[in-house]
Formats: structure tokens, C-alpha cells, sequence
């Protein structure tokens, strides 16, 4: 129990970084992007939940089951009680874990932003991180999946990867998935990851 209370506490201090001011203009016009796609394996994924709230569906890697319903609220309560920017708040809907590699998927509404983030939301946060982990290496990009207009923050450091990916759509509200992946098994859960991105899907 206290091996998962402090990789979720490691885990919050990337979360709580998400603060940010940029967004768009009402009724300001999107900028095309490029559309990928992911190859969908299920055997590498768990059964898909829905989020009632946040429409969308979203299966986690294999062997990555949700925490109980009590940790969540524990980890909801540390995120509500620390201060975040321009009134931005992350609440956690689900957090899968893998107690074996310790790696770990938070998928969590943004709450207090009435319009999507815009494209220097990546700027701020690339800024952000470079100075949290400055021996890290920090990539984004911005691209579309299905309906998903998707942010995508990547940070490769010594001993772990995070991929951050905040999306939004017009069937949806604003949400964010978060990969926290332990460096020495990246590679072992890597199709699995991207497997579980392909999942994501609206569910109106």
C-alpha cells in the first residue's frame, strides 16, 4: 500500500504541472491537423470503461486494473487542496495501475476551462517540464485521432517516460490521459500504450 501511494504521489507532481492560461477563442478557427492512427491490438488491453461524464471510452494496457475507490478520492482530495493556475482544476476519473512494473494510467476531466487549450498550451507546459527535469529529453505535438483534437507532451527521463495527452472534441469535454511508465519496462509496455491511446474513443 505504501509502494502505491507514493508512485501516485510521483505521479501528482506531473499532473499538478497542467496549469496554463492559453485557450482559444470563441469560435476560433482550428488549424488542420495531421491525423494518425493506432493500431489497435486486444490482447493487449484490458476491458474498455466508459466515463459517463466525460463521454468517451478508453481501455487501459493489460494488467493495468483501476485503484479502488477509496485511493481515488485520496488522490482527488491532494489535487483539490493544492493551488493550480487560471482557476484549472484536474480531477482524476480513473487510475489504473500495474502493480508489477509500477506503471500507471490517470485519464482526468479539466475542470474550469469553458474552451479547448490552444496551441501554446504545449509551450507552457514544454517550459514547465524542461525546468522540472532539465536532464530530460521533451517532446510535443499537436494531431488529430478520430475526433480528437489531441496535445501530446512526451518526457523521457533516466528512469521513466510520461506521456501526457490532452484532447478534446465536440461530443466531449476537455480530458487528459496520462502514461507514467517506469524507463527499464517502456519498451515492454510500449505496444500496449499505444494500443490503449487507439481505445480512446467518443462514447455521447
Amino acid at each position: 500500500m505504501k509502494n502505491r501511494l507514493r508512485l501516485l504521489q510521483l505521479l501528482l507532481c506531473g499532473i499538478t504541472i497542467i496549469g496554463f492560461s492559453g485557450c482559444d477563442p470563441p469560435n476560433a478557427k482550428k488549424q488542420p491537423y495531421e491525423t494518425l492512427t493506432f493500431n489497435v491490438d486486444e490482447t493487449q488491453l484490458e476491458p474498455v470503461v466508459t466515463d459517463t461524464v466525460l463521454k468517451i471510452a478508453i481501455a487501459a494496457p493489460k494488467n493495468w486494473k483501476p485503484i479502488d475507490d477509496s485511493m481515488l478520492a485520496q488522490v482527488v482530495n491532494k489535487l483539490e487542496s493544492q493551488l493550480t493556475l487560471q482557476d484549472l482544476q484536474v480531477v482524476p476519473r480513473w487510475i489504473f495501475l500495474n502493480e508489477g512494473s509500477r506503471a500507471m494510467c490517470v485519464v482526468s476531466e479539466l475542470n474550469g476551462g469553458e474552451t479547448a487549450p490552444d496551441d501554446t498550451l504545449l509551450e507552457t507546459l514544454t517550459t514547465a517540464y524542461r525546468n522540472q527535469f532539465p536532464n530530460a529529453t521533451v517532446q510535443q505535438a499537436v494531431f488529430m485521432k478520430d475526433a480528437f483534437r489531441v496535445h501530446q507532451l512526451m518526457v523521457i527521463a533516466t528512469d521513466f517516460v510520461r506521456i501526457k495527452l490532452i484532447c478534446d472534441a465536440p461530443e466531449t469535454l476537455i480530458f487528459e490521459v496520462d502514461y507514467h511508465v517506469p524507463r527499464d519496462v517502456y519498451q515492454t509496455e510500449l505496444r500496449a500504450i499505444e494500443s490503449s491511446i487507439g481505445s480512446i474513443k467518443p462514447n455521447p
